[in-house]
């Protein structure tokens, strides 16, 4: 990635070349540690998980996804949209009481991980009242995730650029869990084991956050609740969790309706062609999660600043997306047969067409952290409910007809409906589309724009 992009135009800010290239190396290191963190999970996830789908075969593996499906399409309410929201608090507008920032949001998300553990159960239960071991998985899965109110933890080094507090001990627990997977096919365990696995690596990431932020300065005792914050932060963040249901929705509702229609063998076919497309979904997460706060402190001050780093973002995303859906399409059989083996292949003409849902990812995370800074947070949950209703329908039409190609290429309609084709719709969002357009075109790269 060019450094440029973390690279404020601000005369003023020029004038500091000591505090600029400070702050440059600062988010180049997050980014380092940020991408170490989720290239060693890439790596781990692939080469254990291609273990654990190979043990269990397509109906099992299958199973086992449609539990984490369910679990994650409740889970995501849990975050109340508060992620974005703590590390713009801390950046900008609270920097003196992150304290109460952080223990406000604490408690309102493990009271939220309470209901939605509820909630998922039931949710199982009712719509798979034959399987009670997917009730318990799920169940299972959710309870584990009420630890995940730690998680503002890592909101509050993200913010500061200290990311490396975080992923260390993070890295450790991952990589003990995964060991204990690879003992557990070694030793031929039952399909639970695996689930309760999944739990504990939950737990102990979350431990892993919590000793981190115990050994850094004014940690953990300090924390304190709220209330009038916590109003203030729910007023604003309620319609990103709206729109983060939305997104999981449009985003597992392929599986779980696969799983309804056609059984948890199918399941398990579109799993695993899943897992291969969203291999990159961590790159524009990374890059994002670093460059915008940098971003955030140009966009009262130098507003053309702003937009043109936005560009080139948007730029380099689409460019990097449709190059990695271009490689993997003629490679989609032998990379199926390779990392999941032969039972699998089924799943190759499903990744040829979700690879290319990686393009509108790639934009709609960059376009979904513009919208919460420039305050159009409603226009956010507005696309994300036209694009889960166009899942659901596409869904329910083309599952039946066309199997696990018609789910994704629903999931391929629903992404670019809601990262790109309704920012057109609105007045407030028309210079997104006109970005994400210029992006998509690719004129920028004929007139040599890589600057």
């Amino acid at each position: 990635m060019d450094v440029t992009l973390l690279r404020d135009d601000n005369p003023e800010t020029l004038q500091k070349p000591k505090r600029l290239t400070n702050g440059i190396r600062s988010a180049i290191a997050n980014i380092g540690w940020l991408s170490s963190d989720r290239i060693v999970r890439l790596g781990g996830a692939l080469l254990v998980g291609t273990v654990v789908a190979r043990y269990l075969g397509p109906a099992q593996f299958g199973l086992l996804n449609l539990a984490l499906a369910i679990y994650m399409l409740f889970n995501t309410a849990s975050n109340l949209g508060l992620d974005f929201l703590i590390v713009r608090d801390i950046v900008v507008d609270h920097p003196e009481s992150h304290h109460t920032v952080l223990g406000t949001a604490f408690l309102m998300k493990v009271g939220a991980s309470v209901l939605t553990t509820l909630f998922a159960t039931i949710f199982a239960w009712v719509t798979h009242p034959h399987q009670p071991a997917l009730v318990v998985m799920v169940a299972l899965l959710s309870a584990a995730a009420i630890s995940q109110g730690l998680d503002v933890i890592d909101y509050f080094f993200q913010a500061k650029m200290l990311s490396r507090h975080t992923v260390r001990p993070r890295l450790v627990s991952f990589v003990l869990v995964n060991l204990m997977r690879l003992w557990a096919v070694y030793r031929h365990a039952h399909l639970m084991t695996f689930v309760e696995l999944a739990a504990l690596d939950i737990l102990l990431g979350e431990l892993a956050l919590l000793l981190s932020y115990w050994k850094f300065p004014h940690g953990l005792p300090r924390w304190s609740f709220d209330i009038g914050r916590g109003k203030k932060l729910l007023a604003e963040s309620w319609p990103m969790v709206v729109a983060s249901m939305l997104v999981m929705v449009y985003m597992r509702t392929d599986q779980i309706l696969l799983g309804y229609f056609l059984g948890d063998r199918a399941v398990g076919y579109y799993s695993a062609a899943v897992r291969l497309s969203e291999i990159w979904y961590m790159i524009p997460t990374i890059i994002c999660t670093t460059v915008m706060p940098k971003l955030l402190t140009m966009l009262e001050g130098n507003q053309a600043g702003y937009y043109r780093r936005l560009q080139q973002l948007y730029n380099y995303f689409v460019l990097l997306s449709v190059a990695l859906a271009l490689l993997t399409m003629p490679a989609s059989r032998l990379l199926i047969h390779l990392v999941f083996g032969r039972a699998y292949l089924p799943a190759a003409p499903v990744l040829n067409v979700h690879v290319w849902t990686g393009v509108f990812v790639f934009i709609g995370v960059l376009g979904g952290q513009q919208l919460i800074h420039e305050k159009l947070i409603v226009v956010e949950m507005q696309r994300a409910f036209l694009g889960a209703l166009i899942n659901l329908v596409l869904n329910l039409f083309l599952i039946p007809r066309f199997g696990v190609v018609g789910s994704a290429v629903a999931t391929l309609a629903a992404q670019a409906t809601a990262s790109y084709i309704s920012d057109a719709f609105s007045r407030r969002t028309r210079h997104l589309f006109r970005m994400k357009t210029y992006a998509l075109s690719g004129i920028w790269i004929l007139r040599g724009e890589f600057r």
